[in-house]
């Protein structure tokens, strides 16, 4: 497209703002929809370096991303420029908003960004942590990389060595371990349940032969019979209530194990 004489040749006329797309990206919160955006781009575990649906003005997503510039809410209008920016990112080009006036050299400074990162070599579906962490050892750190460091939900999705919020790293940490303890708390509950109410269900169950599990032709009860028997005693049990109950198979696990020691 000649940029320049569609400027010249017709008045230009503004394309409406781009609507946030709630059911695409979720209720945007009190931080802001570019911060909601660039929350949404971070969550992806890859992006896509190559030419396809997803790109602004023949650039890909990826590159896109990187420049600072939301592929999604963005368009090219006839005689207008209109990228839609991430947070912190006309004001990395020297701008704070886009005008007639001057579209066009922030046009021309998006363009010469978007070729540096372009020489990065970066194709296909680049895990996005691996595309930042090439950005970081080339000098090429997006625009938005402070607001996003400056933001817990962005920041977490972050590779670790670019945080550099020390107050937000030490609250991902803080909730990294929580999570880690609950996930504990949790197992050991599971395991406190497999060595006492299942083993209890189970010797009732061994003293009155096992009702209701049919034999197997080989002898002796079935393993799953006994474990379903179990697990069905445990749901209405009020201390399976509040944990999260062991798998049937792992159940069965132990049953094998009792049963072989019953033998002996």
């Amino acid at each position: 497209m000649n940029w320049i004489g569609a400027l010249v040749d017709k008045p230009i006329e503004r394309v409406e703002e781009t609507s946030y797309d709630e059911e695409l990206f979720g209720v945007c919160s009190a931080r802001g929809v570019q911060l909601e955006m660039l929350e949404y781009w971070l969550d992806k575990e890859f992006w896509n370096f190559d030419r396809g649906y997803c790109q602004f003005d023949g650039a890909s997503e990826g590159h896109c991303i990187l420049a600072g510039i939301d592929p999604e809410t963005s368009k090219v209008a006839v005689g207008q420029y209109g990228p839609g920016f991430l947070p912190n990112s006309i004001e990395f080009y020297g701008y704070s908003r886009i005008t007639p006036e001057n579209e066009w050299h922030l046009k021309e400074a998006v363009d010469r960004h978007i070729s540096d990162l372009k020489s990065l070599g970066l194709k296909g579906r680049v895990h996005c942590h691996k595309a930042l962490e090439i950005c970081e050892k080339n000098r090429l750190d997006p625009p938005w990389l402070d607001a996003a460091n400056n933001d817990f939900e962005c920041a977490r999705r972050l590779p670790a060595k670019l945080r550099t919020n020390a107050e937000i790293v030490k609250r991902i940490s803080g909730a990294a371990s929580s999570k880690g303890g609950s996930n504990r708390a949790s197992k050991n509950a599971k395991t406190q349940l497999l060595n006492t109410a299942c083993q209890e269900e189970f010797e009732k169950l061994e003293a009155k032969g096992f009702p209701s599990c049919p034999p197997k032709p080989s002898g002796g009860p079935k393993a799953t019979d006994i474990a379903n028997a179990i697990y069905r005693v445990l749901c209405e049990r009020d201390d399976g209530k509040d944990v999260q109950l062991p798998e049937i198979t792992t159940i069965e696990g132990r049953v094998r194990q009792w049963l072989k020691n019953s033998t002996k």
